[in-house]
């Protein structure tokens, strides 16, 4: 093909979509410069010019930072989902509701349950090479991939559960409740728990029966059951209405999504909610996932944002990125490259909701 039908065919297409080969190819690729910056965030900033999931989580970092300094203050949903307190996120969890990077936690049972184990002084552990996990089961020794923890000292904790709902008065409670006074009850400062109730963040776990807390309250049912007495009742529909009335009492919001599944789901559902109640809240405004997931398995954990503008979960104009790697490695990134520029967005003002649900309007 000659130039000038090159020229031709370059003119066709500016007039059909107003695109053109020169403005195209008029962003070279940055290479990465490891002398350039010694910091976290001077890393992400320069993976703007980079490819691939480098980009992309430099595009999340843009989102994150550009939401915690919006003037609007926007309140942040984080949604946990993933074994990331066994996989050493616990501190940075804990820490991003103690600053404020976090207003509202939508978690698994799981991580609520395996943070409550460490804050009763037990641990996880790093896992050996090459013992066999039948030899494990012997040992009464639990295997998360690379990390280890004892069955034993889970019973534990599964007593201390127990126990906290045999002290409560027999009525239901929202997730969010049940969860508030465990922290306040537990008064541990390394909880993410405690901390949460101290900060006045509130916590749902909306499959909580779907996890050691669950099977626990399942003992405190079983022996109320047994002994003749109420028991406590963990109303997770009530939860739909609170997590609606923090929607309802937010100028605006955005999600930081740490795996998918429920969390996600919970979190991006509120607005559609809102519609079947007749009652109107805008959508998200910002979002941003880490996710080892991506959207051709027609699953939520891999859904994307444009996605779910279709279902109405965003704004049209909503800021959003999406990064593709264990989230292990890309929130401590995320987390700490905004503490870098910590000047530039706290303290964030307190975020304040009440919890009696007639008020939702």
């Amino acid at each position: 093909m000659t130039p000038e039908n090159i020229d031709k065919i370059n003119s066709t297409e500016a007039t059909d979509n107003l695109y053109t080969q020169s403005n195209l190819l008029s962003d070279p690729v940055k290479h990465f410069d490891g002398e350039s910056s010694s910091s976290v965030s001077g890393l992400l900033e320069s993976f703007r010019g980079t490819a691939f999931q480098s980009r992309n989580l430099a595009s999340c970092y843009d989102v994150m930072l550009g939401m915690l300094q919006d003037k609007e203050r926007p309140t942040v949903f984080l949604g946990l989902a993933g074994a990331m307190v066994p996989g050493g996120l616990l501190k940075a969890v804990r820490d991003m509701i103690n600053l404020g990077v976090v207003d509202v936690l939508v978690s698994t049972g799981a991580n609520l349950y395996h943070e409550l184990h460490e804050a009763l002084g037990f641990h996880h552990y790093l896992a050996q090479n090459d013992v066999s996990d039948l030899e494990l089961r012997k040992l009464r020794i639990d295997r998360m991939h690379d990390v280890y923890v004892s069955d034993l000292e889970f019973q534990d904790t599964d007593l201390y559960i127990k126990q906290f709902a045999d002290s409560l008065k027999p009525r239901a409670y929202s997730s969010r409740e049940f969860l508030y006074l465990l922290g306040k009850k537990l008064n541990k400062s390394n909880s993410i728990l405690t901390t949460a109730a101290n900060n006045g963040v509130p916590i749902f776990c909306p499959a909580i029966a779907d996890s050691s807390i669950g099977m626990s309250l399942a003992w405190h049912l079983k022996e109320r059951d047994k002994q003749g007495k109420e028991p406590i009742i963990v109303d997770t529909i009530r939860d739909n209405l609170e997590i609606l009335k923090v929607k309802m009492d937010s100028k605006k919001t955005g999600a930081i999504h740490i795996g998918g599944g429920v969390p996600k789901n919970y979190i991006q559902q509120i607005t559609p909610m809102a519609g079947i109640l007749g009652l109107e809240t805008p959508p998200h405004s910002y979002g941003i996932q880490i996710t080892t997931d991506d959207p051709k398995w027609g699953g939520l954990s891999g859904c994307t944002f444009k996605e779910s503008q279709s279902w109405g979960k965003y704004t049209d104009g909503a800021r959003f990125a999406v990064v593709y790697m264990d989230a292990t490695i890309g929130l401590p990134l995320l987390f700490k490259a905004c503490l870098e520029k910590k000047s530039t967005w706290y303290p964030r003002k307190p975020f304040k909701v009440t919890w009696d649900i007639r008020g939702i309007t």
